[in-house]
């Protein structure tokens, strides 16, 4: 097959979710094939043409009397397909990967497959935008880093579809956007950790940091509940929790469940982007610690609301002092 020419498409060309192909009306009745071909070898050759898109290369078709019998919706009867045979097949071209590709049918496959490689990048580039202004807001580098996935994710979908230069100079803007959300994110982290704002004011509730007796700055413990702090301040902050009742809330769910339970509940929080963080929390502490209580999902909402209600605004789970 070294004297062949090389497949007319390329390997991953796959139209099978297309539901029409396009056919040149002028072009079809005015060539060679439809003037010589009889009825049945016009039938099985038209056939084979449409066929041939769904086929994976797109536009290509096996070199097996047994297969090309059945797309040219012959059945089994393979003797009758061979006397049609080389009159249905006009002009299709034997290629080096051992299949036949027609350059008519090429030509319309290649304008397909080149409009789904462009909305491909249409929908990726719109999602990858939507992704980078969630990152210009992030409100921590739990968020950032997780919206950074994401975007590594698309970027490596694009370099499959766009042109290198393009794609070089997208992925450079997104990493510098990426660097400066990051340095933003430890800028302010930092700041808390040594006290800035209201960081320390409302720390009572749930100690950590230098502060903390016994402590050191890679204590894994405090490295959790700065984690706590950080996210779950912030998404409860975001639904309107009053800045002051954000730590006294984090700290009491400390106290009752404990501070690794309470983190994944806040890194469940984030990645579910929970409408009712202070709710959420409630109900995915209870069930991570083995307290969940039985009943229907509308009870359990209902409970975790109201015991987030009692956190808040006092009763018998108020907080001390």
């Amino acid at each position: 097959m070294n004297d062949l020419p090389a497949p007319f498409t390329s390997q991953d060309c796959d139209l099978r979710d297309f539901k029409f192909i396009p056919i040149d009306i002028v072009r079809l009745f005015n060539s060679e094939f439809h003037a010589r071909s009889d009825d049945a070898a016009w039938r099985a050759g038209m056939t084979i043409w449409m066929k041939s898109f769904h086929q994976v290369p797109a536009g290509s078709i096996p070199d097996d009397d047994v297969a090309l019998a059945r797309l040219a919706e012959l059945g089994r009867d393979v003797r009758s397909w061979k006397k049609i045979r080389e009159a249905a097949l006009y002009r299709w071209v034997k290629c080096s990967d051992g299949r036949f590709y027609h350059p008519v049918v090429v030509e319309k496959v290649l304008e397909a497959w080149q409009g789904k490689k462009n909305q491909r990048v249409r929908t990726s580039k719109a999602r990858l935008q939507a992704m980078l202004a969630r990152l210009s807001k992030a409100a921590d580098m739990i968020e950032i880093i997780h919206l950074e996935s994401n975007l590594k994710t698309l970027l490596d979908e694009l370099s499959r579809s766009m042109p290198q230069a393009e794609h070089i100079l997208l992925e450079r803007s997104v990493t510098e956007s990426v660097a400066a959300s990051k340095g933003k994110g430890e800028r302010q982290e930092e700041g808390k950790r040594h006290g800035q704002g209201k960081y320390r004011e409302t720390d009572a509730a749930m100690p950590v940091g230098a502060d903390a007796p016994g402590r050191t700055e890679n204590d894994p413990e405090r490295m959790t509940r700065d984690e706590i702090w950080k996210s779950g301040r912030s998404l409860l902050m975001q639904a309107g929790m009053p800045r002051e009742q954000c730590g006294s809330f984090l700290g009491k769910l400390v106290r009752d469940y404990g501070a690794g339970v309470v983190v994944e509940a806040v890194r469940a929080a984030v990645v579910e982007r929970a409408a009712d963080p202070a709710t959420f929390l409630v109900g995915a502490c209870k069930h991570r610690s083995g307290r969940h209580a039985g009943g229907s999902m509308e009870h359990r909402q209902q409970e975790s609301t109201e015991q987030a209600r009692r956190i808040l605004f006092g009763g018998e789970d108020a907080i001390d002092g």
